[in-house]
C-alpha cells in the first residue's frame, strides 16, 4: 500500500506503469495477472496514490519526465499525507472504487452500479481508479456489461482488472486491456517479508516461504492456520503402514478440511517431489526441515513409485477442482498411494 519502491521483485510489472505515467499514456484499461499475494493490488494502490496525490498535482510530477530519469526509475512518491493520499490509503475515496466477489462471483448489478457511479463527474482533480478483483469471477452477463464499458470508457478513468491468468476472461475483454504479468515471488523475499512484518523465527518463515509457492498472502495465512503441523501431520501419515482401516479413516479427516483440502494434497505433492529430487538435486527440496525423512523415504522407494504417486496426487487436485466427491477423491488416493 506505500510507492511502487515499495513493491518487491516485480521490476517488469512497476518499468512498465513507471513508463506510462511518465510519458502520460496510462491505458484506460490494465489487466494484472498472476497468482495472489505478489503485489497486484498494491501496485493498483501505488497507481491510485500516484495519480491522486495534491503534492504531486501541485508539482507538476503527475507525469513529467523530469531531468535525467528514465523509463526504468521510479516516479516520484506520493505524499501519503494530503486529504486524498489518506482516502485512498483509509479505502474510502470516492474516486477509487473496488470491487469483490461476492460469494464466488461478480454480477451484473454489480457492474451495473459501477456503470452509474462512472456516469457521474469525479469527486476530485486526479484520476478516477477503478479496481476489480479477482475479475476471473465475473459471470457472464457481468462480463459483457463490463466489455460495452471498455468500448467507450469514461474520460479521466482507468480501469484495473486483478486476475490469475488472462485466459479466464473474456477474450474480447483481454484486447481491450493492456495486460501487465506479476511473477511468482523468491522464497526468500517471502521469508524476509514475513520475518520483517510477521515478527515469525527464521525457521518457521523458511518452512512456509517454500509452501507457499510464491505467494506472500498464501504464506501468512499457512503460517496463521498452523500448517506446519498439519503439514508435518499429513506426511507422517501418509508415510504410515497401510491398514484399510486407518486409511478410511484418515480420508476422512483430509475430506474434512474442506476448502483446504488442496493445500493438504499440495503438501504431499510437494513431499513426494522433494523425496525424488532429493537424488539429484538435493538442495531443491522445498521441506529442507524434513530432510531426515526425506533421505529415509528416498532410500526406500523407487523412482517408479515416486512418479505414479506424484501423478495420483495431481489427478486428485484435478478433480477437486471439478467438484469430485472430497471423501471418495481422497480414498480413492490414498489407495492408490498405497499401490505405487
Amino acid at each position: 500500500m506505500l510507492g511502487f519502491d515499495q513493491i518487491r521483485d516485480q521490476q517488469q510489472p512497476i518499468r512498465l506503469l513507471t513508463a506510462f505515467i511518465r510519458k502520460d499514456r496510462l491505458p484506460h484499461a490494465l489487466v494484472f495477472a498472476g497468482i495472489d499475494g505478489v503485489g497486484k493490488r498494491s501496485a493498483a494502490t501505488a497507481l491510485a496514490l500516484h495519480l491522486n496525490c495534491e503534492a504531486l498535482q501541485i508539482r507538476g510530477n503527475v507525469s513529467a519526465e523530469g531531468p535525467g530519469s528514465g523509463p526504468a526509475e521510479a516516479p516520484p512518491t506520493a505524499c501519503r499525507n494530503c486529504r486524498p493520499c489518506r482516502w485512498i490509503l483509509a479505502g474510502n475515496h470516492p474516486d477509487v472504487i473496488r470491487i469483490d466477489p461476492v460469494g464466488k462471483l461478480i454480477r451484473i448489478d454489480q457492474i451495473r452500479r459501477l456503470l452509474d457511479s462512472l456516469a457521474k463527474k469525479p469527486y476530485g482533480q486526479g484520476r478516477r481508479i477503478v479496481l476489480i478483483a479477482d475479475a476471473h469471477c465475473m459471470n457472464p452477463e457481468a462480463g459483457n456489461a463490463l466489455l460495452k464499458m471498455l468500448e467507450e470508457p469514461p474520460a479521466n478513468t482507468i480501469l484495473i482488472l486483478t486476475t490469475n491468468q488472462t485466459s479466464d476472461l473474456l477474450p474480447t475483454i483481454v484486447s481491450r486491456c493492456q495486460r501487465i504479468r506479476f511473477q511468482p515471488l523468491p522464497s526468500d523475499t517471502i521469508r524476509s517479508l514475513l520475518i520483517t512484518q510477521e515478527g515469525l523465527a527464521h525457521q518457521d518463515a523458511d518452512v512456509v516461504a517454500r509452501m507457499a509457492g510464491g505467494s506472500y498472502t498464501r504464506a501468512v495465512s499457512l503460517f496463521r492456520q498452523g500448517w506446519i503441523a498439519r503439514r508435518n501431520w499429513i506426511i507422517r501419515e501418509i508415510s504410515t503402514p497401510p491398514a484399510a482401516v486407518a486409511r478410511l479413516a484418515l480420508a476422512e479427516q483430509l475430506a474434512n478440511l474442506k476448502e483446504h483440502l488442496p493445500d493438504a494434497l499440495e503438501c504431499i505433492l510437494n513431499y513426494y517431489r522433494d523425496v525424488l529430487v532429493w537424488r539429484y538435486h538435493p538442495r531443491q527440496i522445498t521441506n529442507r526441515d524434513l530432510q531426515p525423512e526425506i533421505v529415509q523415504a528416498a532410500d526406500n522407494m523407487r523412482a517408479g513409485a515416486l512418479i505414479d504417486r506424484i501423478r495420483a496426487t495431481q489427478e486428485a487436485l484435478r478433480y477437486l477442482k471439478a467438484n469430485a466427491n472430497p471423501r471418495l477423491t481422497m480414498e480413492t488416493l490414498l489407495l492408490q498411494l498405497d499401490a505405487a
